[in-house]
């Protein structure tokens, strides 16, 4: 298998802590009100969907608590459907999906880099 798939579960950690950055102490409210932040957290969001989209299936198999194909359909939907989006569905795949996709790819990452 290519090793390119670490570059993808690289851009996944690394924009996954960016999202986090930008939205730490933030409310829900205080995100619905900051296009800056909104804007910002889309566009990391279309990365780790574009990223998931091309991990090849022995990694998403082996990163089983992360739906990646969801992940990939919504990172397209962000892409051409952005406008008359629910900022409601972001806060929560901020808040719930995106920590848990970093630390599961944290992890693969951290095992792969052991083996080499």
């Amino acid at each position: 298998m290519s090793r390119d798939w670490t570059f993808c579960l690289q851009d996944i950690v690394e924009c996954g802590l960016r999202i986090a950055s930008y939205t730490q102490e933030m409310s829900l409210e205080e995100f619905r009100h900051n296009q800056l932040v909104i804007d910002a957290v889309i566009r990391n969001l279309e990365i780790i969907g574009d990223a998931a989209r091309l991990l090849p299936q022995e990694v998403t198999e082996a990163i089983p608590g992360v739906a990646w194909a969801k992940t990939a359909a919504f990172g397209d939907v962000l892409s051409h459907h952005q406008f008359g989006l629910d900022s409601r569905i972001v806060w929560d795949l901020v808040r719930t999906k995106i920590p848990q996709m970093v630390s599961s790819a944290s992890t693969v990452l951290d095992q792969d880099r052991r083996r080499m």
